[in-house]
C-alpha cells in the first residue's frame, strides 16, 4: 500500500505545463497536471497512458481525428501513438510503465 500526499509530490513547470509527480514504482507513474495552451504532438515510445480529466475544456488529436474533452471524461493512449493536447484543463496522468521523459519524442514543427 502507498499514500502520496500532495504536498510531498514534486512539483515543476514545465513550458505551458504545471506539473505534480507521483512515482509509484518501476510500473506506474502518475501526474497532476494543469495545462493551458497547445502542448505539442509527441509519440511515447515505451509507455501506455491514461489521461482523466479533471476540469478544464480541450481536445485530444490522436493520429489525426480530433476529439473534444472535458471533466469526467477518460482517454487511453497506447504507446506509439501519435497524439496533441491542446486546451485550458487540469487532469491525472497514470503512466506504464513508469514516466521516463527520455520515452517521450517530441514530433513539434
Amino acid at each position: 500500500m502507498m499514500i502520496i500526499k500532495s504536498k510531498d509530490a514534486p512539483k515543476k513547470k514545465v513550458g505551458i505545463m504545471q506539473i505534480s509527480e507521483y512515482k509509484i514504482n518501476p510500473n506506474f507513474s502518475g501526474a497532476l497536471i494543469e495545462i493551458n495552451g497547445n502542448h505539442g504532438a509527441l509519440k511515447c515510445l515505451k509507455e501506455d497512458r491514461i489521461y482523466f480529466i479533471i476540469g478544464g475544456k480541450g481536445k485530444f488529436v490522436i493520429n489525426n481525428q480530433e476529439t473534444k474533452v472535458s471533466a469526467n471524461d477518460l482517454i487511453f493512449i497506447p504507446k506509439k501513438t501519435i497524439y496533441n493536447i491542446i486546451g485550458k484543463m487540469k487532469y491525472f496522468l497514470v503512466c506504464s510503465p513508469r514516466f521516463n521523459p527520455k520515452d517521450d519524442l517530441s514530433l513539434k514543427e
